[in-house]
């Protein structure tokens, strides 16, 4: 006999298996039948780049691209999420987001000593995206919150005051046009720390998050103890047929990291142990190929041993080259100077660099200066693009250039700058926002400044360090033409492809505005609440206290004073 709950039970299952074993019916646009299986739809790929800069120092930018689609050509969005997370991949198309570029960095990138960076960020967070809808502001309020949460950030702070729109600059970079109706959004936070809490969110987006793989080498007590971090997330359209009537995207998370080998291990060689305190263990094995590119730029007297023995090679006097495709694990890199000093060499690897900073006295007015300096001897165009809150004014009838070329200077701009773009500020709603197309003349020193007036702030809107001042966000140079020597081989995955822009983030700016004295509520609050206290005492006592004579030993004090008055 079996129990009529036990028999209701077995009904179920046999009810459930059948449905489950029973063929689905086909229905005409289906998600699942436009879906491959994971490894056809997403290839993932993982690459380290690792190079020894010319001061010693050693540079490691870790790539994991992967290859999703987020919708099809009629329109429709997937619901089939293989190696993408599901959680980005909904933040993507529930805001319409055609290219997005989201970066925390701590640091900041020495560019003349360590020449052009194919992971170059501004301190703090960058975030600018392309979306795809007719309410652009309400969609990017909602995707800066989202991300806010995914990646336990303060991206939430982007709001309309600090938000831009640029018109020369931030191109899109996958296969997409300014004329195909897209808008852009610019959001920076200058003042925004990078930590291991950042770092934990955006492994967990990889498919083997920091287990196997080249993210094995990602130990946060190392990695953070460099001179500069700086990872990012980065989606970008590739048409997938030639007429790009269907697109598909390529996810794209980096890590970027400068240590400094000699101060951790007080000489030239190092290792992945060294660096890392680990090794590769074993290769994801969601990962179709996993790679290491080796840079090494040699003196003539210098030698170098590598180890294990490279794949592949392409060593020119100056420089090595080296390609490992990783398959047996563990994977140990190794390498070896002779002599094993360390000759640290500044060769001023930067032609054409930019320099901002402040000009003024006290802390009612001032200027910004940027200082462009083109050692070519071509001339370069460029675009430079400033976005400064609305705590400063700025006024663009006081917009100064001057050129000095062969020590002679000039105040005439009409071969510098050929178009020029100034949004004045609103107070709490928007940001100033400068843009410059240029031409740099050779040999040349360009100097742009504009004059502004620091606003007086509500003491509600100071920050609780507000003795600290206000961090203003970097400018951004955008060349349209590569003038660095390349860091690695042109083929790598490190390298900045030919068609894409380079950008040079100038220092962010600290201003001092004036401010209020914030202990004077404290000692107001001090000052009231001691008289009210006395006064309230006195008028209590006087009100609630009643005076009578006490009696002592049948007689009052009244009559023993009179007795010993008489006496």
């Amino acid at each position: 006999m079996i129990a009529p709950r036990a028999a209701a039970a077995l009904a179920l299952a046999a009810v459930l298996a059948v449905l489950a074993l029973a063929p689905a019916p086909a229905r005409a646009g289906s998600d699942l039948a436009h879906a491959a299986p994971a490894t056809g739809l997403e290839p993932y790929r993982e690459s380290l780049h690792v190079s020894q800069l010319p001061d010693g120092k050693v540079f490691a930018l870790f790539s994991f691209d992967r290859t999703i689609r987020l919708g099809f050509p009629d329109g429709r969005h997937t619901t089939h999420y293989g190696l993408m997370p599901r959680s980005i991949g909904e933040v993507f198309q529930a805001f319409d987001v055609r290219e997005l570029h989201l970066t925390f960095t701590q640091g900041r990138w020495d560019l003349d000593r360590w020449g052009h960076s194919p992971a170059s960020a501004p301190s703090g967070v960058e975030l600018w995206a392309w979306l795809n809808s007719t309410n652009v502001d309400a969609k990017w309020k909602g995707l800066t919150n989202a991300l806010a949460g995914l990646f336990c950030a303060s991206l939430n702070f982007i709001d309309q005051a600090v938000t831009t729109e640029p018109l020369l600059s931030f191109d899109p970079e996958g296969d997409i046009s300014r004329k195909s109706g897209f808008q852009i959004r610019y959001g920076s936070l200058p003042r925004e720390a990078v930590c291991t809490e950042n770092l934990t969110p955006w492994a967990k987006l990889l498919p083997c998050q920091t287990k196997s793989g080249i993210a094995d080498l990602l130990n946060a007590y190392r990695i953070f103890d460099g001179n500069f971090q700086s990872m990012g997330v980065h989606l970008t359209p590739k048409c997938a047929t030639p007429d790009c009537s269907d697109t598909i995207f390529e996810f794209r998370q980096t890590f970027a990291v400068v240590l400094d080998n000699e101060r951790i291990n007080a000489r030239r060689d190092w290792s992945f142990q060294t660096l890392f305190q680990r090794h590769i263990h074993t290769t994801c094995p969601f990962a179709a190929s996993t790679t290491v590119h080796l840079h090494l730029n040699k003196l003539e007297h210098e030698s170098v041993y590598i180890l294990p023995t490279a794949n592949a090679f392409s060593d020119t006097p100056t420089s090595i080259d080296r390609y490992f495709t990783v398959t047996q694990t563990p994977f140990f890199l190794d390498v070896h100077w002779e002599p094993e000093n360390l000759n640290s060499r500044n060769p001023r690897l930067a032609p054409v660099k930019t320099h901002r900073y402040l000009s003024g006295v006290g802390q009612e007015r001032g200027a910004i200066v940027v200082d462009f300096t083109n050692d070519l001897p071509t001339p370069m165009r460029a675009t430079y693009f400033d976005s400064i809150p609305f705590i400063l004014k700025m006024y663009l009838h006081t917009l100064r250039v001057v050129q000095r070329a062969g020590g002679n200077e000039s105040t005439d701009a009409s071969g510098i700058v050929r178009e020029t773009f100034f949004q004045p500020a609103m107070d709490r709603l928007r940001p100033n926002v400068l843009e410059l197309s240029l031409v740099l003349p050779p040999k040349s020193k360009t100097t742009i400044s504009i004059d502004f007036d620091c606003t007086f702030l509500k003491y509600t809107e100071h920050h609780p360090d507000a003795n600290h001042g206000f961090e203003l966000g970097v400018g951004v140079l955008t060349l349209e033409s590569n003038p660095f020597p390349p860091i690695s081989d042109p083929e790598s995955a490190a390298a900045t492809p030919p068609d894409q822009p380079v950008r040079i983030y100038t220092e962010s700016l600290l201003v001092r505005l004036p401010t209020p004295d914030f202990s004077m509520p404290y000692n107001v609050i001090t000052l009231t609440c001691t008289l009210l206290a006395l006064f309230f005492g006195s008028v209590f006592n006087m009100l609630t206290r009643g005076l009578r004579p006490v009696p002592i030993a049948g007689k009052s004090l009244l009559d023993r004073f009179r007795r010993s008055r008489k006496a």
